[in-house]
């Protein structure tokens, strides 16, 4: 797998799909990240081609593999575009939501899922673990409606 990015999201994309990849490439003009987040994409596996950029995707149904603006190919099986986003927790810090007082890896909600910041609700992944698709889709059902009966309140 390859992910193309400078930023948060593109670093914080590869060192997810270590999880799932046997291999996986980053591929940067120049990485854009906190120090923490420059340390682990770093200290990972994954294969980290710095000044490169993708100049073709090959493949007819699938991806096959990436041509590289110096023409080297890479053969992965899929490709993560992540240019110009900002990670789902750097975007929340900035906006001043509290994360979890540990690690700062996570967004703090009530049972309500609302944050601190009156008006922004988060749910599933980003709230921390445990790492399972029924809790994700029952904090969802629950800020949905809850982003929902705020926003109700407001008209």
């Amino acid at each position: 797998m390859a992910v193309v990015g400078n930023e948060s999201a593109a670093v914080a994309g590869a060192l997810t799909l270590l999880f799932y990849a046997e291999e996986v490439h980053l591929i940067a003009d120049h990485l854009q990240v906190s120090d923490r987040l420059d340390y682990q994409i770093r200290e990972s596996n994954a294969n980290i081609h710095l000044g490169c950029r993708v100049k073709e995707i090959v493949g007819q149904e699938n991806v096959e593999g990436l041509i590289m603006d110096n023409e080297h190919r890479l053969n992965v099986d899929g490709v993560f575009i992540e240019i110009g986003a900002k990670g789902a927790v750097e975007l929340a810090a900035t906006l001043g939501v509290a994360l979890d007082d540990e690690k700062f890896r996570y967004i703090v909600t009530d049972k309500k899922q609302q944050t601190n910041v009156t008006g922004i609700y988060a749910a599933g992944d980003i709230c921390g673990p445990p790492w399972q698709m029924a809790k994700a889709v029952g904090e969802g059902c629950v800020a949905g409606l809850s982003a929902a009966k705020y926003a109700k309140k407001l008209r």
